[in-house]
């Protein structure tokens, strides 16, 4: 049973990650395995697998050309 503290940690991580997410996407080196690596880290502690947590995370918007 999730609680709101559950709730809470989850919006903290999607949070993190999506600031890590867009810079990890627009570069190679580090900041790729930064985004895994938190991706691992708030995966394991939520309990969740790292591929539905990163699901959640918003894709970060294109440049408008």
């Amino acid at each position: 049973m999730r609680t709101e503290s559950d709730d809470t940690l989850l919006m903290q991580a999607v949070a993190e990650l999506a600031r890590l997410k867009e810079p990890a996407d627009q570069t190679t080196g580090i900041l790729p395995r930064l985004y895994a690596s938190a991706l691992e880290e708030w995966a394991a502690r939520l309990g969740m697998k790292a591929d539905d947590l990163d699901r959640l995370v918003p894709e970060a918007p294109t440049p408008a050309s």
